[in-house]
């Protein structure tokens, strides 16, 4: 990358590295992207909340569990397309961007509702979540495995399945294309992430259960309808005199 890969540094400024963030800054972006620099990124912003979020699968079969996940976001949830990167090692990265930066509570919940549904198959070792828990960060993407010294990079999700016995490229990838790739993706929306964070919330019979089930009253509540009950009982002159005695004794 021996130009200044300025498109590039405006598209992921656009969906991810934006100045509400924080972290590193542009000129950082620039340098690492120049010189193949690794630079770690994180999605909240200065207030705390989340500006975008990555979901990843290492290993044997990642190309068949992370094609699943996407096609899955695209149909199940109804969300703009996340861009799709290759690691640079064994797996694929799905970098979700957000118009509007959401509670680290609302990712989180966003991200474990992902997991369960489409990678629960898999061995928490080989997930990627982020941000959720201790992973508060992950490497930008162009960027060298520190690993293997393969590149990762953003690819055209249609040709993932190509990549799937090696998901790396061997060199640097052009940053034009890399820019004309991230050009096609867009941020997902709030309404748009509320309704996804709904449909991956418990089955519609367990809220309806939860939502209908009579509300367990305060020991005082109980205590009222109990003196009101009794009082009802000692007062109704068709009630047998023995029970009425009863109730008045209770009432004392």
């Amino acid at each position: 990358m021996s130009q200044p890969p300025l498109r590039l540094v405006a598209e992921l400024q656009r969906l991810y590295l934006r100045s509400t963030t924080t972290g590193a800054g542009g000129d950082d972006l620039l340098n690492a992207l120049a010189t193949g620099a690794s630079l770690r990124l994180s999605p909240l912003t200065a207030d705390g909340r989340v500006a975008w979020m990555v979901v990843g699968v290492e290993g044997e079969g990642a190309w068949e569990v992370i094609a699943a996940l996407y096609e899955g976001v695209l149909d199940d949830l109804a969300l703009a397309a996340p861009a799709m990167a290759v690691s640079g090692d064994a797996g694929y990265r799905l970098w979700f961007s957000l118009v509007e930066p959401v509670s680290v509570g609302q990712a989180e919940a966003f991200l474990q509702g992902l997991a369960e549904r489409y990678l629960a198959a898999l061995a928490p070792a080989r997930r990627i979540l982020c941000p959720l828990g201790d992973v508060l960060d992950v490497v930008m993407v162009p960027a060298p495995h520190p690993a293997t010294g393969r590149w990762s990079a953003f690819i055209d999700p249609g040709l993932g399945g190509m990549l799937a016995d090696e998901p790396w490229l061997d060199m640097a990838p052009n940053p034009e294309k890399q820019a004309d790739i991230l050009a096609g993706f867009a941020a997902i929306k709030p309404a748009a992430f509320e309704q996804a964070l709904a449909r991956l919330g418990p089955p519609p019979e367990a809220v309806s259960a939860r939502s209908v089930a009579a509300p367990r009253p305060a020991a005082g509540e109980a205590a009222d309808e109990a003196r009101r009950f009794l009082l009802a009982v000692m007062n109704d002159p068709t009630v047998d005199m023995t029970l009425r005695i009863e109730a008045a004794k209770a009432l004392l």
